[in-house]
């Protein structure tokens, strides 16, 4: 019974999950434990379970008087703040994953393969839909996670989970998708940082995923300041 409890929960989250980030509410809109649960079909002790799971992940909070709410976009200053605590981060793991390097090299190489692959189903699709963005996202998750994962650090692992989980918001978007999906440069950034390592150039990697990490910056802040723009415009 707990493990199916378990599962329910899960199911319940990934749903809402999907629904948030196909930006299925704007942020500030209320979140009704009873309406989600007749909605979906279910008690609402998982629904409740499963807002206290979001809420930790920054993409829901709670509001005295009004209960869970859509949490807002990052700002530009915690965007900026995001991607400076992933650079000091993950150059740190980057440079204790050199340690083990064969194992290190061949898992970022099957990373890399599959993200490629993910890739080439979005380009051929034209217009992708969320299973398959949410596809790329875990894909360009995996690779980073892969330098968390031969840094050998539990606690570093653990940061990468907290991370990840702002990375999500830092995504949101509210106007049915991003104005610019930058997969293909993440793609091509990546591909650097690969060819990097592949050659046992230590510093010349540690460079590219700065780089990358900045460019992603940049990237982000300026898809907030599109996604503000097409907002008004649509007001």
């Amino acid at each position: 019974m707990a493990i199916r409890r378990q599962v329910l929960r899960d199911e319940v989250e990934e749903l809402i999950l999907q629904r948030l980030l196909e930006a299925h509410w704007a942020p500030g809109s209320r979140l009704s434990i009873d309406g989600l649960a007749r909605d979906l079909e279910v008690s609402p002790t998982p629904v409740r379970e499963a807002m206290v799971s979001l809420e930790r992940s920054g993409l829901v909070e709670y509001v005295a008087l009004r209960g869970y709410v859509v949490a807002p976009m990052l700002d530009d200053a915690q965007i900026t703040e995001l991607l400076e605590a992933r650079k000091v981060i993950e150059l740190a793991v980057l440079d204790r994953a050199f340690e083990d390097f064969d194992d290190f090299l061949a898992d970022l190489e099957a990373a890399h393969s599959h993200h490629e692959d993910v890739l080439v189903r979005i380009e051929a699709m034209g217009e992708p839909d969320y299973a398959l963005l949410r596809e790329h996202f875990q894909a360009d998750s995996a690779f980073h996670q892969t330098l968390y994962r031969h840094a050998d650090n539990r606690y570093l692992a653990q940061m990468f989970e907290s991370l990840s989980t702002h990375t999500h918001r830092m995504r949101q978007t509210w106007e049915g998708g991003p104005v610019h999906l930058d997969a293909r440069e993440a793609l091509q950034e990546h591909a650097l940082i690969l060819e990097k390592v592949r050659r046992h150039h230590h510093d010349a990697a540690m460079t590219a995923l700065s780089d990358h990490l900045d460019a992603v910056l940049s990237r982000s802040l300026q898809a907030g300041r599109d996604a503000a723009a097409e907002l008004g415009e649509a007001h």
